[in-house]
C-alpha cells in the first residue's frame, strides 16, 4: 500500500469550531493489487462488490460497477439508460454500452477520446489480462494519429448522479481494473470547482522501461483501489493519455452517506443568542 498524494490542508482564525474541523485529518489511500478474480471473465474487480459476477448492479453494499457491458445496467437512482455512441465500430462493439450517462453520469470527451470495445487492435488498444468482455479505452483507435502526438483525455462526471440521490452522499471509494499500464496514463480526481486534483495516480509511478505496456503481466495489470475521507471525496475523474492507449474497466464507486450540514445563518444566530445571554447576566 502506498500514498501518492498531497492531502489539502486548510488554516482558520475565524472560530474555534472552523479550527476544529480543520484539524481533522484528510488523505486518500491508494492501494495497488487489490483486485479479486472477476466472475464475469474480466479479469479482476473491486473485493468491495457483493457480487464479483457483474449479475447485477444495483448498488448492493453501497457500491456500483460500470463494466461497460450492455447487460449490466446501472439501476441506481439517478441513472439512465446507457449509450453505445462509444463503441467501436462493426463487431468489435457488439454487446458493449457506456451503461450511465446523460444527465445523470456524464461522459465528457468526444468519440476521438475514449471508445468502448471487446477485442484488441495493434497498435491501438489492448484488452486487460484475462478480460475477454468489453472494456473502455483512451483515445480511439485511428490508424492515422501519430504516437508522437496524442493528447486525449475524458471525464466522467458524477456531480449530478450525486444530486439525484434521495440523501446526502459522497464517493468516498473508486476502484479500476488499468490493464496494460503505460507511464503515459495518468487517473485524476477532482472534487467540485476546485481545479487543483484531490489524487493523481500515473502510469511512470508503476511501471519502468522493462514493462511498461505489457498486456499479460501482472505488475502492469493491476486492479487499483483509492478510499477517500468525506472531506476530499470527488465527484469527477479525468482519465487522460499522451501515447496509444490508456485501458481500463470494471470502475466500481463506493457512495458514503454525508452528515446534514447545519445553515452557517443559524449557527451564527446560535452563537449571537448566547452571547446576548452572557451580556444580560453581567449587567444585572
Amino acid at each position: 500500500m502506498k500514498n501518492f498524494f498531497s492531502s489539502k490542508k486548510f488554516v482558520s482564525t475565524a472560530a474555534l469550531l472552523a479550527i476544529v474541523v480543520s484539524s481533522q485529518a484528510s488523505a486518500a489511500t491508494i492501494t495497488f493489487n487489490d483486485g479479486t478474480a472477476a466472475g464475469d471473465g474480466s479479469g479482476l474487480t473491486s473485493k468491495r462488490l457483493a457480487d464479483t459476477s457483474h449479475a447485477t448492479n444495483n448498488g448492493a453494499n453501497g457500491f456500483f460497477v460500470e463494466t461497460f457491458d450492455a447487460a449490466t445496467p446501472v439501476t441506481l437512482p439517478g441513472t439512465v439508460a446507457g449509450t453505445t455512441d462509444f463503441n467501436a465500430p462493426g463487431a468489435a462493439g457488439d454487446g458493449c454500452a457506456i451503461n450511465s450517462t446523460g444527465s445523470s453520469i456524464m461522459v465528457v470527451g468526444t468519440t476521438d477520446d475514449i471508445q468502448v470495445r471487446n477485442n484488441s487492435v495493434n497498435n491501438g488498444a489492448a484488452a486487460p489480462a484475462n478480460d475477454s468482455t468489453c472494456y473502455a479505452h483512451t483515445p480511439a483507435v485511428d490508424p492515422n494519429r501519430d504516437p508522437n502526438t496524442v493528447d486525449s483525455s475524458v471525464t466522467i462526471d458524477y456531480s449530478a448522479f450525486l444530486a439525484a440521490q434521495s440523501e446526502p452522499v459522497g464517493i468516498t471509494y473508486l476502484g479500476f481494473y488499468w490493464g496494460s499500464i503505460d507511464e503515459y496514463n495518468t487517473f485524476s480526481f477532482f472534487s467540485g470547482d476546485d481545479p487543483e486534483a484531490v489524487v493523481v495516480i500515473d502510469g511512470e509511478t508503476l511501471t519502468n522501461a522493462s514493462n511498461a505496456g505489457n498486456q499479460t503481466d501482472p505488475e502492469t495489470n493491476q486492479y487499483v483501489s483509492i478510499d477517500f475521507t468525506l472531506a476530499e471525496a470527488f465527484d469527477r475523474v479525468v482519465i487522460s493519455t499522451t501515447g496509444i492507449a490508456g485501458e481500463f474497466d470494471n470502475i466500481v464507486i463506493g457512495l458514503a452517506s454525508r452528515p446534514v450540514p447545519a445553515p452557517a445563518g443559524l449557527a451564527f444566530l446560535g452563537l449571537g443568542l448566547l452571547g446576548l445571554s452572557f451580556s444580560r447576566k453581567f449587567k444585572k
